[in-house]
């Protein structure tokens, strides 16, 4: 795929619009809606979604290229199938609950983390320790998670902290006394 021209296949299940400078993704699951820059040429033939930058030589027009052509990929996939994210809480009394529209979190301190979920956002736990995040904005998704990760990172010494699924780190050794 060449640096500054861009090609999108669009699946038989989805349907795609161009109206002016914004593009709308219908597919299964629901709909998005992606607003172009004034820089950026997108264009809809048959079942291919070609983007280009306006301007050949501007370095600003070429990067946005490459990030609306992300934007519409992520967006395409994600109207097919919702898009997930999974984090594992490891640590002694660490665990997690939803009550109502509030992901509340017991991580070790003196009270609990509360983090108010939006609608368009599906959280759910299972045994406790597991978070599931699904929806169909991938940015959202991602900025939840990370809003519950920073509440307690991974810590290198225990290993004890908030994971993304599968992740493991190096555990470092600990002081090893005087010599």
């Amino acid at each position: 795929m060449s640096g500054r021209r861009k090609c999108i296949q669009i699946p038989k299940n989805v349907d795609v619009t161009l109206e002016g400078n914004i593009i709308e993704i219908i597919g299964p699951v629901g709909l998005l809606n992606r607003t172009i820059p004034n820089s950026v040429l997108v264009s809809v033939d048959n079942d291919v979604i070609k983007i280009g930058p306006k301007d050949k030589k501007s370095k600003k027009s070429k990067s946005l290229t490459g990030l609306m052509s992300k934007e519409i990929f992520n967006s395409i996939q994600a109207v097919v199938k919702k898009i997930e994210y999974c984090l594992e809480l490891r640590g002694v009394g660490y665990r997690a609950q939803v009550k109502e529209n509030v992901l509340e979190l017991f991580l070790g301190y003196s009270h609990p983390n509360s983090i108010k979920i939006i609608p368009q956002i599906e959280v759910s736990v299972e045994g406790n320790t597991k978070i599931l995040i699904k929806g169909i904005e991938k940015a959202k998704i991602g900025l939840l998670a990370s809003q519950i990760r920073y509440l307690r990172p991974p810590e290198p010494y225990k290993g004890k902290g908030i994971f993304y699924k599968g992740e493991n780190i190096i555990l470092k050794p600990g002081k090893s006394g005087k010599k």
